[in-house]
């Protein structure tokens, strides 16, 4: 039986790609009505179910998909559609990053779609518990934005509360307004500002005053946070109070890490899902152009 109904020349050309693209991607193919004609090992793998439970399936069924009514009409204008989709009636989350084909026949109507994914569902695991856990650290650690030129941008509830102050209290005013006058002053916090204006990071344990001038001492570091072109734009702020317990114990000169920020770091990673994603669609539209090119035999 010809893939989807294709016949001849183009019929040689689809199983080709199909073949080259199945050796790498999962690989599923439906009906004009969606129902599943074939998957390859690869889908069967990500779904965790032999072919006979997955053949003759509505789409519906198997695809976690709220407006298949608008994909349908894409298809039916002979769009690819790309998207992270969810795969339905699996022991676990499973998720693929996909790209559905649709192939119209004569008078342009819509004879079928293929559907090529790389499983993704262990990179959605993660990033979904980077996310916990950032939460988490959100909720444990104070934060603040601040411009490149010091002023309060924004302060979550756990800052404030250590410094004893509201947000409308801190908001639009300088970083100034937690040290002491003379420090204010001193070369070594110019300084200080002008290293992270420049887009370099300070960690350490400082000396603050919170509201009414009281001595407050913080684990922090002090994050540049870099447009697309690599400029600074603002200063992210991560800290912990310290308590006199904590102090005495820490040396001279030391430093201690702040919790959670493991996890903002490793919530850079994210970027390797991107980048998955991307190579798959080079990879697709590689296949299709190197088979075309060639012509089938």
């Amino acid at each position: 039986m010809g893939i989807l109904g294709w016949g001849g020349r183009d019929a040689r050309l689809a199983r080709s790609t199909l073949a080259a693209l199945g050796r790498r991607f999962a690989v599923a193919e439906l009906a004009a009505d969606g129902t599943v004609r074939t998957a390859n090992g690869a889908f069967l793998a990500a779904l965790g179910k032999a072919a006979a439970a997955v053949v003759g399936q509505p789409f519906q069924a198997v695809f976690a998909v709220d407006d298949t009514e608008h994909l349908w009409r894409a298809f039916a204008r002979g769009e690819e559609v790309a998207d992270a989709v969810r795969l339905k009636g699996t022991g676990a989350e499973a998720w693929l990053q996909a790209v559905y084909v649709p192939r119209l026949g004569r008078g342009g109507r819509l004879e079928g779609i293929v559907v090529y994914g790389a499983d993704i569902s262990a990179e959605r695991a993660r990033t979904a518990g980077l996310g916990q856990r950032q939460h988490e650290a959100d909720e444990a650690q104070g934060i603040v934005e601040f411009s490149l030129d010091g002023m309060v941008l924004a302060a979550n509830p756990v800052f404030l509360k250590t410094m004893g102050y509201r947000l409308d209290e801190v908001q639009g005013r300088h970083h100034s307004l937690f040290v002491d006058e003379r420090e204010s002053r001193s070369d070594a916090y110019i300084g200080f500002w002008r290293r992270l204006r420049s887009g370099l990071h300070d960690a350490g344990l400082y000396r603050r005053l919170g509201k009414g001038e009281c001595v407050v001492w913080i684990q922090a570091t002090y994050n540049p946070i870099f447009d697309a072109d690599g400029r600074p734009v603002k200063i992210v702020k991560y800290c912990v109070e310290m308590s006199a317990e904590a102090l005495r114990a820490v040396p001279a000169q030391a430093t201690v890490p702040v919790p959670g920020e493991a996890a903002v770091l490793d919530m850079l990673d994210s970027a390797a899902l991107r980048a998955s994603a991307l190579a798959m669609d080079a990879a697709i539209d590689a296949a299709f152009a190197e088979q075309r090119g060639q012509g089938a035999p």
